[in-house]
């Protein structure tokens, strides 16, 4: 399962127009997954919520332990519910011994090695669609950079630049 935190959905939908990294990850037999506190995100935001709804396909993650929520929210208070969420749905995944990987931006990915998950940021997630499994071109990652760099989404550009790599 890809678990994915709400900047991902929004910056993959919205700003890249990009559903088709969606397609390549359930075409290499990953389930798409939010959590319900990430869907919650997505509602605040009508135009992002009506391209989620209308994509479809994903799995709403609601079996989330709240003792996780807490104790992660009072250890780190600079995350927000929904990076929190996905990280603990990772924690979850990773001690039922699931297949999963966090795609999270942002610092939440700074837990990666504190929880030994599998976290990506969404320009990791479509450099390994590109190099990995080869199902993104190079001129497709071209398009996708300059989307991404136009719009009002920030990744840093040294991250962002890899798509050109």
């Amino acid at each position: 399962m890809k678990i994915f935190d709400a900047s991902s959905v929004i910056c993959l939908l919205r700003e890249a127009e990009c559903p088709e990294s969606f397609e390549i990850c359930k075409k290499h037999g990953y389930e798409l997954g939010i959590t319900k506190q990430v869907y919650e995100e997505l509602k605040n935001n009508p135009e992002t919520f009506d391209l989620f709804q209308s994509y479809g396909n994903f799995i709403i993650i609601d079996d989330v332990q709240e003792e996780c929520i807490l104790k992660l929210a009072n250890r780190y208070p600079w995350m927000h519910n929904g990076e929190i969420s996905v990280v603990c749905a990772g924690i979850n995944k990773k001690n039922n011994g699931h297949r999963y990987h966090c795609i999270i931006d942002e610092r939440a990915r700074t837990l990666k090695d504190a929880f030994n998950l599998k976290i990506n940021g969404t320009i990791g997630m479509l450099m390994w669609q590109r190099t990995q499994l080869q199902e993104l071109t190079n001129s497709e990652c071209e398009k996708l950079y300059h989307k991404i760099k136009e719009s009002p989404f920030r990744i840093k550009d040294e991250i962002l630049r890899g798509l050109l790599r």
